[in-house]
């Protein structure tokens, strides 16, 4: 198995959504890399087998006003130092650039002020961006503290302990890439960090805004096929 483990956040809503998620996760990023999914009621259908189901909670005790409270939960239960988050409807579009993450985990382990690794273009196209610096030719930007969404929850490396220095009970996903945004800015010894490679390009299925407006034009038309004709789509379109 791979030496981190990746985090992915989910509702009863979305449950369905994790079948298309883990299909393409174990095509473009590996099936050798434990996934934990933080949800609520576990879901009927079976996962492979690097995927694995972690209860929160009930889910009328997490609201979407209080989503960073079983967030917290997760993150001090499974405590892993450093940890990839991505949401249940990130679906990957291509292959990952694998050995790149673990060039920037290793990074990561000898600078405790990363608190964020982007992992995807977030950071690249977030204006006020600067060359850091390289990791074998892979060029590495600073993000700039004013810039929008410092805190966005694109798929990206965590620290877990700094992560936690962020949060606060009772906010929405929005409220942490906003709020946290302003809180984060105001901690000088942490800071966030991209590349201009990158290693990680996924689709937001559902940025139309839920289920029902399921967006595909991100995915290839081959992909799609494939979903369909596993039946990983049912329900969604």
């Amino acid at each position: 198995m791979a030496s981190y483990r990746v985090y992915v956040t989910t509702s009863d809503k979305y449950l369905d959504a994790l079948k298309p998620f883990a299909y393409l996760f174990n095509k473009y990023w590996s099936p050798d890399v434990e996934v934990i999914i933080g949800g609520f009621s576990p879901p009927t259908f079976t996962l492979p087998p690097n995927f694995h189901f972690l209860s929160l909670g009930l889910m009328e005790d997490f609201p979407i006003g209080k989503w960073s409270n079983a967030l917290i939960g997760m993150i001090r239960f499974l405590n892993d130092p450093l940890f990839v988050l991505m949401l249940e409807d990130y679906w990957l579009t291509r292959p990952v650039d694998t050995v790149c993450v673990e060039l920037l985990l290793k990074m990561m382990k000898m600078k405790p002020e990363i608190v964020r690794m982007d992992l995807t273009a977030d950071r690249k196209f977030a204006g006020g961006i600067r060359h850091y610096g390289s990791v074998a030719g892979y060029e590495l930007l600073i993000s700039d503290p004013n810039s929008m969404y410092h805190m966005s929850l694109m798929t990206a490396i965590w620290r877990g302990s700094q992560m936690l220095r962020v949060l606060v009970q009772d906010e929405t996903p929005w409220d942490i890439e906003i709020s946290g945004t302003d809180r984060l800015r105001q901690m000088r010894d942490l800071i966030v960090l991209g590349t201009s490679h990158v290693p990680v390009k996924h689709t937001l299925a559902f940025r139309g805004g839920g289920k029902g407006k399921l967006l595909l034009d991100e995915v290839s038309e081959e992909d799609q096929k494939e979903l369909q004709e596993h039946g990983l789509l049912e329900g969604m379109e």
